[in-house]
């Protein structure tokens, strides 16, 4: 198969931008044919690439007007796709299926729209239109997850050809030998998104309650609300939170804590969690939507909690510091149906998925 990926920006150090890489690597070593395109910067991607998957970027950052630039973009991807005559382009991210959607309309190209944040984040027009043309043109329609799976079959009664196949995690499972460390960490970008925010006033009840305590929290990522953390953190006091940056490798860190704690207050599908359940690593999350709780059996091997109710969260994350025994039979459970995320499982679903859009 000739296959394209289409990304905003494959310089990026998100997950998205990660499981791109993942998937674009699997299939070139499955002896397909894999280009990824970025619409800007991303002439080298962040993630390391397979030698046989040819990346271009089309510099769209280098256009100040956004209606030039949009143009810019639709004449640049006509071009290549006619040209390479792909079988299939995938539009990573479903606003980006409107740069595809002529192509698909005039026979050039099957398409593909995978959704990488649930139903409910759509604030912006393009990704509303871009949703609705989706679901009733393209060839497929991928989203992250049984949930949201249900509610774009719900809110899109007409909708055909949408699925879900869950994103792949490149961690092998590791048995966590250091559950007795006193160390937390969390990870993501420093936005709004990812609830940092409520994380440090969670953090803020722990600390100024266990005054003689030694546990730490460390935060993994960068973004702008930065120097906003880093105010509160001074503001506060707060002694024990360190903002670490880039992990130069994640997992090293997943593996040298006891505990992972995600606050956000959305999600589409959490990488993260499912990573620090390969380290065995028990979790602490907001039962945002959409992610966590089809990953999280709560209880059993992490605790659940209602979204943004910053003193549940901080209570939770005092019991698992309190309690060693509890952190062990967490950590022994992380390693449950952890399959369905299994990197070759899942190139398997998206060959199968290929496949019989190429054939139909």
């Amino acid at each position: 198969m000739k296959i394209c990926f289409l990304i905003a920006d494959m310089s990026g150090k998100g997950g998205t931008e990660r499981v791109t890489a993942i998937l674009a690597n699997g299939l070139a070593g499955r002896q397909n044919d894999v280009d990824v395109i970025s619409c800007r910067n991303g002439s080298v991607s962040y993630f390391k690439l397979d030698e046989r998957v040819e990346i271009c970027s089309l510099h769209a950052e280098a256009i100040k007007s956004p209606l030039f630039r949009k143009l810019s973009n639709y004449r640049k991807i006509w071009k290549i796709v006619c040209n390479k005559k792909y079988d299939v382009v995938i539009a990573v991210d479903i606003y980006l299926f409107l740069y595809i959607f002529p192509l698909q309309i005039m026979g050039k190209c099957k398409c593909v729209a995978w959704e990488h944040f649930n139903y409910y984040i759509s604030s912006a027009k393009s990704t509303k239109i871009a949703r609705k043309l989706a679901v009733r043109y393209a060839d497929q329609v991928v989203v992250l997850g049984k949930n949201d799976l249900e509610n774009y079959q719900r809110n899109y009664k007409k909708a055909k050809n949408i699925t879900y196949i869950y994103n792949p995690v490149n961690f092998e499972k590791t048995v966590n030998k250091n559950i007795y460390l006193h160390r937390i960490i969390a990870a993501g970008r420093l936005t709004s998104q990812k609830g940092f925010d409520l994380l440090l006033e969670a953090w803020n009840l722990i600390e100024k309650s266990n005054r003689e305590s030694d546990w730490i929290l460390d935060i993994f990522g960068e973004g702008k609300d930065r120097k906003r953390l880093e105010d509160y953190i001074r503001q506060q006091g707060l002694k024990r939170v360190h903002l670490k940056g880039y992990a130069d490798d994640i997992r090293e860190e997943y593996l040298n804590s006891s505990i992972y704690v995600l606050a956000s207050r959305y999600e589409g599908f959490v990488l993260v969690l499912i990573e620090a359940f390969s380290c065995g690593l028990p979790c602490v999350s907001f039962d945002c939507k959409e992610g966590p709780s089809e990953i999280i059996a709560d209880g059993v091997n992490g605790f659940l909690v209602e979204t943004g109710n910053v003193n549940q969260l901080a209570d939770k994350i005092q019991q698992l510091m309190e309690n060693e025994e509890l952190r062990k039979r967490f950590s022994e459970n992380t390693f449950m149906d952890l399959d369905r995320f299994n990197k070759e499982k899942v190139l398997d679903e998206w060959i199968c998925l290929l496949n019989k859009i190429i054939n139909d």
